[in-house]
């Protein structure tokens, strides 16, 4: 095994690449995957009004009444400089002034515009004000059916305020023809293997393809070939080398997963996209020896491995998701593996929709790349003599 344990001597020469991309991949991946809830979370969304009552009657304070038990009401004094100050520190997100003489337009105003009874400062175009806009529009057009059916105003204020207040039970149900969801494997989550693809590309084939270049120089070459080791041993020890390492290397990545993670992965979502990166990690391996057959210098390394791992992330949703994507990039994107493996990480993650039979579709496609890369490190090897002995 002298050619395995040079194999090795050479790894850890390299170590400290792997152990920068994970620190540095451990770094970013981290807050991203615990700055959000799970996707299956739901948290109503409430703001922060001021209320102005210039009418002050029994009919506004209703009004008052009810814009505060679904917000946060904030007492300001009628006093606009004050107000914008207090929007633009965001203490305030919309205040709204209930004119004088807001009973009486009430009463009188049958269909008219609901405008007429408020004055608002807001901040433009933002989601705040077009809810609270809703909010009273809602509330005057529900007074005026009260009213219609024969309610007295004060009481029709009342049954508004108390129908807008209702609690409505939210349930996050999974797209129709899609799996069940794992609540165990989340698109917060799903990021971790998202952003595997480049990773493994990049360190497959600054590490791997190096090692295997160094070993292919011409002077080590002739050595190998002088010595008693016969050929098909010493291939048979690089791939050999080459599996464990792309193991150990895989290994750490999923190790790194689980402080991310929290723990052991549960789940059959978790250990399928275990299963994928695996797939993954093999395609790298082979995409690297694929390079090193063709001897490039440690500069061209680096640049292949940054133009493959840039490139097709980028094209097939690694760092922009694929619903993002259109149709004419994804199309393109297919006849890479990264598209198959984030096709499928997506529909684990339930971004994407899709059953666990589209799922094992992906991994076979993944699967026919490692075909495809066998064969191809085959045909560079024998026409450059790597079949002799």
């Amino acid at each position: 095994m002298k050619v395995f344990n040079l194999f090795f001597k050479i790894v850890r020469a390299k170590a400290g690449i792997l152990f920068l991309y994970i620190a540095i991949f451990l770094a970013i991946c981290f807050p991203m995957v615990h700055s959000n809830k799970a996707k299956t979370d739901f948290e109503e969304s409430s703001i922060s009004v001021c209320v102005i009552d210039e009418d002050r009657t029994e009919t506004s304070k209703s009004l008052k009444d009810a814009i505060a038990a679904r917000n946060k009401l904030v007492e300001m004094p009628h006093d606009k400089q004050k107000i914008m100050d207090a929007m633009f520190y965001e203490m305030v997100d919309y205040t709204v002034v209930i004119k004088n003489g807001y009973e009486e337009m009430l009463k009188d105003m049958g269909d008219g515009d609901s405008a007429a009874l408020f004055d608002a400062y807001k901040m433009r175009d933002s989601f705040q004000s077009a809810m609270m806009e809703q909010y009273l529009s809602n509330y005057i057009r529900l007074v005026k059916v009260f009213t219609k059916d024969g309610m007295s105003l004060k009481d029709a204020c009342a049954s508004a305020g108390e129908e807008l207040g209702k609690e409505v039970e939210v349930e996050v149900v999974t797209p129709p023809g899609s799996e069940v969801l794992d609540a165990n494997y989340t698109d917060n989550f799903a990021l971790f293997f998202r952003l595997l693809p480049y990773l493994l590309i990049a360190i497959m084939v600054n590490v791997l393809s190096a090692i295997l270049v160094t070993l292919n120089k011409k002077d080590q070459k002739m050595r190998i070939e002088c010595s008693s080791v016969r050929m098909s041993s010493y291939m048979s020890q690089i791939f050999f080398g080459s599996g464990v390492l792309t193991i150990l290397i895989w290994g750490l990545f999923m190790v790194s997963g689980m402080i991310v993670y929290g723990g052991m992965y549960t789940g059959l979502h978790c250990w399928l996209a275990v299963f994928n990166s695996l797939i993954f990690a093999l395609i790298a391996a082979l995409m690297a020896i694929l390079i090193s057959t063709f001897n490039p210098s440690g500069t061209v390394v680096n640049m292949i491995a940054q133009i493959l791992g840039l490139g097709m992330s980028f094209i097939c949703g690694a760092f922009v998701s694929q619903s993002y994507l259109g149709e004419g990039v994804l199309a393109f994107a297919r006849i890479f593996p990264v598209y198959w493996f984030e096709k499928a990480n997506d529909m684990l993650a339930g971004i994407q929709k899709g059953t666990l039979a589209d799922v094992r579709t992906c991994f076979i496609a993944e699967c026919g790349y490692i075909v495809l890369f066998i064969v191809l490190i085959g045909v560079a090897s024998a026409r450059r003599g790597g079949k002799k002995g």
